[in-house]
């Protein structure tokens, strides 16, 4: 029986955005999910070659097979080429003007790369597209002014598709980049600011939070056209790649088949495929620029791109590593941990998985991850929820821990500021520090007066307003201080509730953080004997080579970037839809009874020949007396 009818829908329409820090690998992945399966085992290696012996292994041949048949292309979305079609909705004029403007320049400067900001020798160059842009410019501008939805669905599908489109673009990001590709990715970004503030690339001045999803509607109305055009076959399409958290938000929320995939590189390996990628740039400059997308913005630009709240937003996270690389890593493996794949085996993994949930089970780092997972949001801190789970060295847990204050204190989440401004209701869940200390009290006012509190009450709409301790004394104070923080890490959370409770030792145990340990809780884990550390997101400072990787290398815990599924995702891939021992049975169309079940049946199959044979008997016998009757009255 063929059953693809109930995977219909789960395989019909897959969505996949890829995140990352630049140099992570979202630009490979995305063209392998551009190309699809190949044989080639130089890119697919086929388990079969592979010298590991553990279950994981064989997951991976199931997954393998099973890519062979199933592994499609996917339609390769490039962000920034979607930046494109918002350029060729203004003329030539504009865009020229655009790159010499003073507003242009000021956003470089802001960005401590003033000496970028020059676009004349661009300029110059980009005159040899000229024709080019004014003939697309004239297609983009039929599309929008289209009437009809359908029509324009299949006008912007066959822009996006054509070949012209596809060589402008390539011209056109190489022309920015001649000079320097730091100076490209600037201006990009600053086109996607600009966009998701005002709907237009060239207008930075009017900010409107109604326009935060206007380049993920375009995207999502070319999503619409692609899908349409298919009809009775599968639309698989790669977005290259979502840095803006909110729009990573907006497909979530719309498309139920929507998977956001953050590409993790080990830090050192990053850094070095950047030098690469970026080889006639300074390398300061390019550290600016990463810097400055990963940290993200403040809340008042929430245009802006946060590579950070991405990554901690994705469902699936893969560990970008060679085969190269693990086969030196699984050499070294120690401690019980499980072997290190590539990124293409994790890929046919997870794609696997969407085709077919539950086709293989999580790995034991997913099981624990998630675990850390969940638990981060039991966290009070308004700043960055994290969640840990700390195992023995066989994956066992033994406690959990999240960020939040010490038991007994009141979370920031649940304190309101009007009860410290009028030192009244719910003042115990202040602290003498904030209710007492002067400088404190001051900036304190300066953010959260009566008035600031009042005046947007209407735009509030009931909720709560807290704020970050650490955020206000750091403000005040020299440096950023992590002491001053309200709030126990995860990790030292974890550490501590085995010590609360009275619970095992963990020397030679695991931790599991969906950030990763700072430089405070890397000295608890070095002491307390922790030997793998698996994490999601780098932290910034120096505790892997201040703390982790000192003193005696018998005790330095390996630290190890997690790839799986996580949150949502955990259940909505390893779910499978049926029993999988009955879904082979429809397939393969055969009853396995058991030797009871049979012998039940032969005893029920007899039980009924004999009530059928005792039936008989009562009837032969009522006969007789009938007939014994009639006789003796025809006697009489």
């Amino acid at each position: 029986m063929n059953i693809e009818k109930i995977y219909e829908l789960r395989k019909s329409f897959t969505i996949i955005a890829l995140t990352g820090r630049k140099g992570s690998g979202c630009s490979e992945i995305a063209k392998q999910l551009e190309s699809g399966f190949s044989n080639d085992s130089t890119i697919f290696r086929h388990p079969e070659t592979s010298s590991i012996t553990h279950n994981s292994y064989r997951k991976y041949r199931i997954v393998y097979e099973y890519s062979k048949e199933n592994f499609k292309k996917h339609i390769l979305i490039p962000y920034k080429d979607i930046l494109v079609i918002f350029i060729l909705m203004n003329n030539w004029d504009c865009f020229l003007s655009f790159l010499n403007c003073q507003n242009l320049k000021d956003e470089f400067e802001k960005s401590n790369l003033g000496h970028l900001a020059n676009f004349k020798n661009e300029i110059n160059e980009l005159n040899s597209l000229k024709e080019e842009f004014n003939s697309l410019s004239k297609e983009v501008i039929e599309y929008n002014n289209c009437r009809r939805a359908n029509e324009k669905l299949k006008r912007l599908r066959e822009l996006h598709s054509s070949d012209s489109f596809k060589s402008f673009c390539i011209k056109l990001h190489l022309t920015l980049e001649a000079n320097s590709k730091v100076k490209r990715n600037k201006v990009l970004q600053i086109i996607a600011n600009n966009i998701r503030k005002s709907g237009k690339y060239d207008d930075e001045k009017n900010i409107d939070l109604n326009n935060i999803f206007t380049i993920a509607e375009l995207i999502n109305k070319l999503i619409k056209a692609y899908s349409k055009e298919n009809k009775n076959k599968s639309t698989e399409i790669v977005i290259d790649s979502l840095r803006n958290p909110l729009e990573i938000m907006f497909f979530r929320q719309r498309l139920s088949a929507f998977y956001c995939m953050a590409i993790n590189r080990v830090e050192e390996n990053r850094k070095q495929e950047i030098k690469e990628r970026y080889k006639n740039d300074n390398y300061e400059d390019v550290e600016k620029l990463i810097t400055e997308e990963y940290n993200g913005a403040k809340s008042k630009d929430f245009y802006k791109v946060n590579v950070s709240q991405c990554i901690q937003n994705a469902d699936i996270h893969i560990s970008f590593k060679s085969y190269e690389d693990v086969d030196f890593l699984n050499t070294e493996i120690k401690d019980n941990a499980s072997p290190y794949f590539s990124w293409q085996m994790q890929l046919l993994k997870f794609l696997s998985l969407i085709d077919q949930p539950g086709i293989v089970t999580p790995s034991p780092e997913e099981r624990c991850m998630q675990l850390a997972f969940t638990a981060k949001y039991n966290s009070g801190c308004i700043s960055r929820q994290v969640g840990a789970a700390i195992t023995d060295v066989n994956y066992a847990i033994k406690a959990i821990g999240w960020n939040n204050t010490p038991e007994g204190q009141v979370p920031c989440s649940l304190r309101n500021a009007d009860d410290l401004l009028k030192n009244e209701k719910d003042i115990e869940a202040f602290t003498s520090y904030e209710r007492n200390n002067i400088d404190f009290q001051r900036v304190f006012k300066q953010n959260f007066d009566n008035e600031q509190i009042k005046h947007n009450r209407k735009d509030l709409k009931g909720r709560n307003v807290c704020f970050c301790f650490k955020s206000l004394i750091n403000s005040y104070s020299d440096g950023k201080n992590q002491v001053h923080t309200r709030s126990l890490h995860a990790e030292e959370s974890a550490f501590l509730q085995i010590t609360k409770y009275g619970g095992q030792g963990i020397e030679n145990g695991k931790l599991f953080t969906t950030a990763s340990p700072c430089e405070l809780c890397s000295k608890k884990a070095y002491q307390l004997g922790i030997k793998v550390i698996y994490y999601i997101d780098p932290y910034p400072g120096i505790s892997l080579e201040h703390i982790l990787t000192a003193g005696s290398k018998e005790r330095n815990p390996t630290m190890r970037l997690f790839h799986g599924a996580i949150g949502n995702a955990y259940h909505w891939l390893y779910e499978p839809f049926m029993a999988y021992k009955e879904e082979l049975g429809l397939v393969l169309e055969n009853k396995i009874i058991d030797l009871a079940s049979i012998k039940e049946h032969q005893l029920s199959k007899k039980t009924i020949e004999l009530l059928s044979k005792e039936n008989e008997i009562q009837r032969l016998k009522k006969e007789n007396d009938e007939l014994r009757a009639l006789l003796k009255t025809k006697t009489d």
